[in-house]
């Protein structure tokens, strides 16, 4: 997402042959990824995917830009307006880049699928332009001549050559074209045909599964290019095929698979959408892999961990600080025996923070002290604090080679051996109540944190605030209670289903469990307003919270139901009584426009000890 409004539609305008001499600069467009790219003259330029809101292709910044870039240390994300242009199309659509202004140097990953410019004309060969060389910029909007000043096509083409490099295409069957490469940011379900160029960064175990409605095995893998990372997932006879095909490292061409919602339960990936590989479903070794990365990185300050909420997969680089030896761990559950081994990182914003490693890479784990490492899919715990765990799809790769790298290990060696972290664990006594409450913020503040988002992200806080008023209808409704099995780990619970249920006649209806229940359970769904000193706001409660809210289960208040004035005379007994309300602030998209929205995830009583301790802690600062 980007602050700036895009000029959508523009990218497929300027390959089109009714539009290409109607798209006029300056442009904006979003970079979704960057990589540099060495010259013949040891120079650099460089090679990104750009964006316009709608629709993404290829894009090569010409080198005489490279210094301005650099220097205004955009990223990937970031939005930039192209003053001066010039397009080439042969096997692919490239936007060539002769004048270029950065407007925000960071930016938020787009949450709307893209339609990739080479897939889209080549699913609509009739629009598209023909060898379509043509220079814009903002000062002259006509197409010039070679005579004029802009080069000949032969030449451009020759150019644009030697700046990329051609993709590789999976062969083809006799009589037909080789398929054009689809980046994986701009798979989604509405894309008919498409292949990908990927590599595969994380490969699972070929597991067995059972259920009530049988038994089978299952597969998954994570394929990665340089705009994307994304699931894939494979059951039965086709997981076999596909976990005896797939080696973790290697690059492949994938094609023919179905494409469906991102289950965020049990993906911890970024992209919306995942890939389910059937029988149907074309796998081809590519051995041309120089330009799909390894790892896709999306690092996180150590500082921004503990404003982070538990269970979320991060990427971070620190620099390896303490190593302690492994132990064994007993899972309760289980009586199983795990090894695991927890080490310290620091970063540059002061902290450090421990990552536990589990199992042989706890074992085997032999990296230096002072070595900067990359961590790929470590999840946040809040246990004792904050701290980290390595997934079972994550990674530890030291000394990555990356700016970054290179940054931190620099800082670490001249200043970090010598520096004081501040600690993410919690201490068991009062001087850690006094952190937390410290860092709570009133409504005011919140609602102005809130409003300053960019896009569509959210934001966690903790307020102190009284429950002041809520409607007495519609606080609850019919849930389905159906346990859905865990189909990619059958040694974990299942989950209730807890979709609403449709009254059909004398009973009620699930259509997402095909299941039908004489009486409904109830939930609750409350909105609710709040308030301090500073001001009011409103915000849901789902079950757990409302629970412990009114202090009474949502089935006991609808037989209330029948009598208004009964159950509002319920609820109001909640009124005016203060807790530590844990908010969290997400900006959705409705009808075009961003609205702001509070969902409580916590509810807990004011400690009226700490409270006592914070207020003395703060008179003492202020007498000091």
């Amino acid at each position: 997402m980007t602050s700036f409004p895009l000029t959508t539609g523009a990218l497929k305008k300027a390959f089109s042959k009714d539009g290409h001499d109607k798209v006029k600069c300056p442009l904006i467009f979003q970079v979704t990824n960057l990589k540099s790219v060495n010259t013949m003259n040891n120079s650099k330029k460089y090679r990104i995917l750009l964006s316009d809101g709608v629709y993404s292709t290829q894009g090569i910044i010409e080198e005489k830009c490279t210094p301005y870039l650099e220097n205004n240390n955009w990223s990937r994300y970031c939005t930039i307006q192209v003053n001066a242009f010039r397009t080439l199309a042969t096997a692919k659509h490239f936007l060539i880049i002769e004048d270029v202004e950065i407007l925000s140097p960071t930016g938020e990953k787009p949450t709307t699928p893209l339609i990739n410019v080479d897939t889209y004309f080549a699913e609509h060969p009739e629009e598209a332009a023909l060898s379509i060389t043509k220079k814009q910029n903002s000062s002259d909007d006509k197409e010039q001549t070679p005579g004029a000043g802009t080069p000949p096509v032969a030449q451009s083409t020759a150019s644009a050559a030697s700046a990329v490099k051609q993709q590789q295409y999976p062969p083809s069957k006799a009589g037909q074209p080789a398929p054009r490469i689809s980046p994986i940011e701009t798979i989604s379900p509405y894309q008919n045909t498409w292949t990908i160029k990927a590599r595969v960064s994380y490969k699972g175990e070929l597991r067995s599964w059972s259920n009530a409605k049988g038994e089978g095995k299952v597969f998954s893998v994570n394929f990665l290019d340089e705009s994307d990372e994304i699931k894939a997932s494979a059951f039965n006879e086709s997981a076999e095929r596909a976990y005896n095909l797939l080696e973790e490292g290697k690059v492949y061409y994938i094609s023919k698979a179905k494409v469906g919602a991102a289950r965020k339960k049990f993906n911890n990936l970024t992209h919306p959408y995942e890939l389910t590989l059937e029988k149907d479903t074309e796998i081809s070794e590519c051995f041309d892999e120089s330009d799909v990365p390894k790892l896709n990185f999306n690092f996180v300050k150590l500082d921004k961990i503990q404003n982070l909420e538990p269970n979320a997969i991060i990427d971070v680089l620190g620099a390896l600080k303490v190593v302690n030896p492994p132990f064994q761990i007993t899972a309760k559950s289980t009586g199983k025996a795990f090894d695991r081994r927890d080490i310290t990182i620091v970063d540059e914003t002061g902290f450090a923070v421990d990552v536990g490693l589990w199992n042989n890479t706890a074992v085997d784990f032999s990296i230096e002290e002072g070595t900067v490492i990359a961590f790929k899919a470590c999840k946040v715990s809040d246990f004792n604090g904050r701290s980290l765990s390595l997934t079972q799809a994550g990674s530890i790769v030291p000394n990555p080679g990356t700016p970054e790298s290179y940054q931190l290990k620099g800082w670490f060696d001249n200043i970090g051996t010598k520096e004081n972290f501040k600690s993410m664990k919690t201490e068991t006594n009062a001087t850690s109540s006094i952190d937390r409450l410290a860092n709570r913020k009133t409504i005011a503040e919140v609602e102005e944190e809130s409003n300053n988002m960019s896009g569509e992200n959210s934001g966690y806080f903790t307020v102190k605030a009284s429950f002041s008023y809520t409607r007495p209808e519609n606080f609850a409704y019919a849930a389905c209670t159906n346990i859905i099995s865990n189909n990619t780990d059958s040694s974990k619970p299942g989950l209730p289903c807890n979709k609403k249920l449709v009254q059909v006649n004398d009973q009620w209806r699930c259509e997402r469990c095909d299941l039908n229940y004489d009486e409904p359970t109830y939930r609750y769904i409350l909105y609710i307003s709040i308030t301090d000193a500073t001001g009011q706001l409103w915000t849901t409660l789902f079950d757990e919270q409302a629970k412990r809210l009114l202090g009474v289960d949502a089935n006991e208040l609808m037989k209330k139901s029948h009598e208004k004035m009964l159950v509002a005379e319920y609820i109001s007994r909640a009124y005016f009584k203060e807790y530590n309300f844990r908010l969290r602030a997400k900006q959705d998209t409705f009808n075009d426009q961003l609205k702001l929205r509070y969902q409580c995830v916590g509810l807990s009583e004011i400690d009226f000890n700490a409270e006592c301790d914070f207020l003395c802690s703060e008179l003492d600062s202020m007498l000091a």
